[in-house]
């Protein structure tokens, strides 16, 4: 069957030619051919896919090097930056990533449960993103240890690290756990698969970096201070060493290099002091509060469905077949509505199918049927229905001679005693219902008795003997011409109204079914799913992240902060064009648990401030009640973190998914993940700071804090680095 089809598809190809050269056109589509042109798509975005993989990796590599290795030092010291350099730390990252993706794959794997497209192209995708912004922030964070704590041995450093961003992996990590986990509840396929291999993911990839990666972080920096070459450890450079620092790269006293970048100086002397300031806190609050407003006002606006073009590569034939079908083919599908368990043998609920007698009911499912088809324009109903139950009692009419006639050739009902009639009284029930509908179903029509039933209905009516009962029966009509995704969801609604209605009116039990409701019936409860979704995933951050902050009140603001990043995306997928499906409401998922991600870290780093960095900030009593100060203390900290190995790291990746050639890549991955980075990193990096800076709940003091004289000289080693008259401020 298969060689066919492909002779087939490869005959009407040659043909499609042929007619082109003589100005023709022709348009097809086999059986073979859509299944054939979505593995040429796929084929084209696993390109596209790792080459974006392979960007963010060389990204991440480079940019953890250059937290201790810069321009400057590569040209004094080429040695001692070969030594200083990450590559190889970055490396081990990317191995982890793989490690969580493929143990995630082999697990669920084992359960059962089966991998999805949508699986294989985004789960890798979306647990790089993540893992590499705990990577960069457990490095960057080792760094200030390693100068406030220089004099400490390096697993006292790496545990000082862990325990200072280890809560915030935690807390990201946990809620985006639990965030996918949601999804695993659900009753769609593609959604439940993907939430469960998306959570599993997440969740070994969290265990690994904390294990595995903080392992070879200590091994690393021991690598580093006994000046030995990354990516050949086995080689020790004579030259790495400074002169003025005794103790070597990365040992004590310092690392050898300024601690802050051009980014974090610019954030600490002129970003946070700016958007903290009075004035610019009553004008970010405005806009964007006005902006999600817009948001939520736009909401009821987004499109269901997903054009089945969108998923063919460009330039596919299929496009202009399901173009012309649209255009020019001028019927509906066909639709059946099915009834169930129905004893049709009684007479009262054969009134309540058919149509042609005078006794049937007024609204019987037949009638209901014609009246619907009547206004077609809100029915989607436009054919007359094909009713069993009318043909097979009219075939009974024994003025029909030449229709039902037993064994002896006269009418079957030739000597019924009461005789049969159009009031239905005198027709067939019971055990005789089911003996003349046996002969009905059997008989052939011909010229003479169009309506014998073997052709028309013999797969509409299945019966039971024994019971007297009819299992399944089907009443046939079509839907008017569907051109559009609105159109074929629309029809299905008003198929599952007109078989409520009909069900309700005649308390029987029937179902509406056409050949395409498989693909749309998600749209029927797809906006209830998603709402049910977000609300779950944002009760629960809720939850965690007031366990894990301690403080109800910034909990909240994270949590306001995640929906009025999902309200803004899904607002924005309403004027780029994104519709909503099984694909849009994966990445409406991964938009609530990636938002936690660039929330989390500030919130943390806001609720238990560095008292090193918050006595330098340029506000009066700066203490861990001061609301302004902890703010921008969390800038401070934290900030750069987030925009260089969040933020970018993920813009680096997004926009390599602008090259595709796949049209359901650029629309539903580009287009919403690009939307997501953008606000996210808007709304973590400005919103939340200066909605924390007045509305942020109670802070805590740093443990290390309460380490005496030792601490209080560590701490002024990370302030040695930072000349006095930088925080001279206006503020």
């Amino acid at each position: 069957a298969e060689e066919w089809e492909q002779s087939l598809k490869d005959l009407l190809l040659d043909v499609q030619v042929e007619a082109s050269e003589r100005g023709l056109r022709l348009s097809f589509n086999a059986e073979i051919s859509l299944e054939e042109e979505l593995n040429k798509n796929t084929n084209t975005d696993v390109k596209i896919i790792v080459i974006s993989y392979i960007v963010m990796f060389f990204y991440a590599s480079l940019a953890l090097g250059s937290t201790t290795v810069s321009l400057s030092s590569i040209m004094k010291n080429p040695a001692g930056a070969l030594v200083q350099s990450k590559f190889m730390l970055g490396i081990v990252g990317i191995i982890i990533v793989l490690m969580s993706v493929s143990a995630s794959v082999g697990l669920f794997a084992a359960f059962g449960l089966k991998a999805t497209l949508i699986i294989a192209e985004v789960i890798p995708f979306l647990v790089l993103a993540v893992g590499v912004d705990n990577i960069f922030l457990i490095v960057h964070e080792f760094e200030r240890v390693n100068i406030s704590h220089a004099d400490e041995s390096v697993p006292e450093r790496v545990a000082r690290t862990m325990g200072r961003i280890g809560p915030s992996i935690l807390l990201s990590a946990t809620t985006e756990t639990v965030t996918f986990a949601l999804g695993a509840f659900v009753g769609m396929p593609a959604v439940r698969n993907f939430a469960a291999y998306a959570a599993g993911a997440v969740l070994i990839n969290a265990l690994l970096q904390i294990t595995m990666f903080v392992s070879v972080l200590a091994l690393n920096q021991e690598r580093l201070e006994a000046g030995r070459a990354d990516c050949i450890p086995c080689v020790k450079l004579q030259g790495a060493h400074d002169s003025s620092m005794p103790n070597g790269y990365g040992g004590a006293p310092f690392s050898g290099q300024e601690e802050e970048g051009w980014l974090s100086r610019f954030i600490r002397k002129t970003y946070a002091p700016t958007i903290l300031g009075n004035r610019a806190r009553v004008v970010i609050l405005t806009i964007f509060l006005a902006i999600f407003g817009a948001g939520i006002a736009l909401l009821p606006e987004i499109e269901l469905g997903l054009d089945q073009r969108m998923a063919m590569p460009q330039g596919s034939y299929m496009i202009d077949y399901f173009n012309d079908l649209y255009a020019y083919f001028d019927a509906g599908p066909p639709v059946y509505f099915v009834t169930r368990n129905l004893n049709v043998t009684q007479r009262s609920h054969q009134r309540e199918l058919c149509a042609r007698f005078s006794t049937c009911n007024t609204l019987s499912l037949t009638n209901i049927l014609e009246q619907e088809r009547k206004r077609s324009d809100l029915s989607y109903i436009a054919d007359s229905t094909a009713s069993w139950i009318d043909d097979f009692l009219k075939y009974l009419d024994p003025e029909l001679d030449t229709c039902c006639l037993d064994s002896n050739g006269e009418p079957c009902l030739a000597d019924q005693d009461p005789p049969w009639s159009v009031t239905m009284t005198g027709m067939p029930e019971g055990e005789a219902f089911i003996s003349q509908l046996s002969h009905w179903l059997n008989d052939t029509a011909v010229e003479d008795c169009p309506l014998a039933g073997a052709a028309a209905y013999s797969d509409a009516v299945r019966y039971n003997a024994t019971s007297l009962t009819l299992p399944a029966t089907h009443f046939r009509t079509a839907h008017t011409p569907l051109r559009s995704q609105h159109d074929f969801i629309a029809a299905y609604a008003s198929a599952r109204r007109i078989a409520n209605d009909i069900s309700r009116e005649n308390n029987i039990e029937v179902f509406p079914y056409s050949k395409f409701y498989i693909f749309f019936d998600q749209y029927h409860s797809i906006i209830g799913l998603a709402t049910t979704l977000v609300g779950s995933a944002l009760l629960f951050i809720l939850g965690l992240t007031t366990l894990l902050l301690g403080s109800l009140a910034t909990a909240f603001l994270v949590t306001l902060t995640v929906a009025m990043i999902v309200t803004d995306i899904v607002a924005t997928m309403t004027l780029v064009g994104v519709s909503l499906n099984a694909v849009s409401l994966v990445n409406i998922v991964i938009s609530v648990g990636i938002s936690v991600e660039f929330c989390a870290h500030i919130a943390r780093a806001f609720t238990v401030p560095q008292p090193a960095i918050l006595e330098r900030a340029p506000m009066r009593g700066n203490t861990a009640g001061n609301k302004e100060g902890r703010a921008w203390a969390a800038l401070v900290n934290v900030g750069g973190s987030v925009f260089s190995g969040i933020t970018v790291t993920k813009l680096l990746g997004v926009f390599v998914l602008a090259f595709t050639r796949s049209k359901i890549f650029e629309v539903y991955y580009f287009r919403v993940w690009l939307a997501l980075v953008i606000w996210a990193a808007l709304h973590a990096l400005v919103f939340l700071p200066v909605v924390l800076s007045l509305l942020g709940g109670r802070g805590y003091a740093d443990p290390e804090s309460e380490g005496g004289l030792e601490q209080d000289l560590a701490s002024r080693r990370y302030r040695a680095l930072l000349p006095e008259e930088d925080y001279d401020s206006d503020y």
